[in-house]
């Protein structure tokens, strides 16, 4: 049984303090909460109708910011203009919800029991989420990993910085797993109230990171992960003095004590393990998308798969260095079963139909079979290929983009140019 804390009058302060967070946080629960409720999708439509003509309103006759305003599907705060005017609504709306609360109950020494309520509410949504993305990310199917051959054949200074973090993480899925791990690990752990601060603690961690990424590389999920952010320090919060106790001033450490819910101990389990068969849910539910883009980011790949440099290119036993010739290869790519498509170094791009014999180490191009190459892999990554080009004799070294060729390497050998 968990023991009553003996109360104690709260500070003002953290009265109005309290007043606004559970006013702000009734409006940022109230789509997710009335979802799960019989003709909940329809109420949240016309809640986000409510909105979304007020925002209208408020951005044509009171901002007058001149900027698109448009409801994404699932609406809610986000980096929009929609989003973002939708939280200085809330903020607003729950400062002043604050003011009135805290003028007529003023007399009230503490919120005891409807600061867990809160707790258990932030407890579910923190939960949920970090589950959600923790499965996406340790399948890896959040970021590709690789990412998309098109993309590697962009130029570095032509990504926007969010495609190039999705690059970068993506290039490592086992990295993109570990990051999501740690957060699947995060989400577990606030499902149980016994380990809700160890949960709250890793969480907190992990969105230091996430928050961090999403500002430096423009990503336009701040809002949303400023809030996962907030979520996982109100869990902290009320610890923070323990923790200070026990890990900075070496003093000892009280178990906690939380206030029950209700008068009733059957009400507290049960909240408790809808919570747990909430999170179940989610497992599910992330297990079955991440099903169905693992199917669709990673289908079945071509022998030689990748993105390959020509390196050096002889045609009827003349060199063809790079940039001497508009219509010399550049970068040879097969992606898909069946295809070759060639970049030239005017910057066109050329498709073949690919004929493929792997065992006899032999390629077609084209239907009319007049350009074929026999090919080698003297060494991994690199491809060498000879025979005839559009009636051309022609040599060719290619050479794979290192970024999808190279693993794990203990050893590390730079080239001359890094030594």
């Amino acid at each position: 049984m968990v023991r009553e804390k003996l109360a104690v009058r709260w500070s003002l302060a953290k009265r109005i303090a309290f007043r606004f967070v559970f006013s702000y946080f009734s409006f940022y629960f109230f789509t997710a909460l009335v979802s799960y409720l019989p003709f909940g999708g329809s109420l949240v439509s016309k809640y986000d109708a409510l909105w979304y003509a007020v925002v209208v309103w408020l951005e044509k006759h009171v901002l007058h910011t001149g900027l698109h305003i448009y409801l994404l599907e699932g609406g809610g705060i986000s980096n929009t203009a929609f989003g973002t005017i939708l939280f200085s609504c809330y903020v607003t709306l729950a400062a002043v919800a604050a003011a009135v609360w805290s003028a007529l109950d003023r007399k009230r020494d503490d919120y005891a029991r409807l600061h867990q309520g809160l707790r258990l509410l932030l407890r579910w949504s923190l939960a949920l989420t970090m589950i959600h993305y923790g499965i996406l990310k340790l399948i890896p199917v959040q970021m590709m990993a690789p990412p998309p051959l098109g993309v590697l054949r962009t130029r570095v200074g032509e990504l926007p910085p969010m495609r190039m973090l999705w690059v970068f993480v993506g290039s490592s899925p086992v990295y993109e797993s570990f990051t999501g791990a740690a957060e699947l690990l995060g989400g577990l752990l606030l499902l149980l109230p016994r380990t809700t601060l160890l949960g709250a603690l890793v969480c907190f961690a992990d969105m230091v990171m996430v928050v961090t990424l999403n500002f430096c590389y423009d990503v336009h999920v701040k809002l949303f992960s400023m809030h996962l952010l907030v979520m996982s320090f109100l869990l902290i919060a009320p610890d923070l003095r323990r923790l200070a106790d026990l890990l900075i001033f070496n003093r000892r450490v009280e178990p906690a004590e939380a206030p029950r819910l209700s008068a009733y101990g059957w009400l507290d389990r049960s909240l408790q393990v809808l919570v747990v068969l909430f999170g179940l849910y989610r497992i599910g539910t992330g297990l079955q998308e991440a099903r169905e883009r693992y199917a669709k980011f990673y289908p079945p790949r071509p022998p030689l798969y990748g993105v390959w440099s020509v390196d050096e290119l002889v045609v009827d036993g003349k060199d063809v260095p790079l940039f001497t010739d508009p219509q010399r290869w550049r970068w040879v790519t097969f992606q898909e079963p069946g295809s070759l498509s060639v970049e030239l170094m005017i910057g066109s791009t050329r498709k073949y139909s690919l004929a493929l014999d792997v065992k006899g180490r032999r390629m077609v191009l084209g239907k009319d079979g007049q350009s074929a190459f026999s090919f080698q892999e003297p060494k991994p990554a690199v491809l060498i290929l000879e025979g005839q080009l559009d009636g051309h004799r022609t040599r060719a070294r290619l050479s794979k983009m290192p970024l999808i060729s190279t693993g794990l390497r203990w050893i590390f050998d730079p080239p001359p140019e890094d030594r």
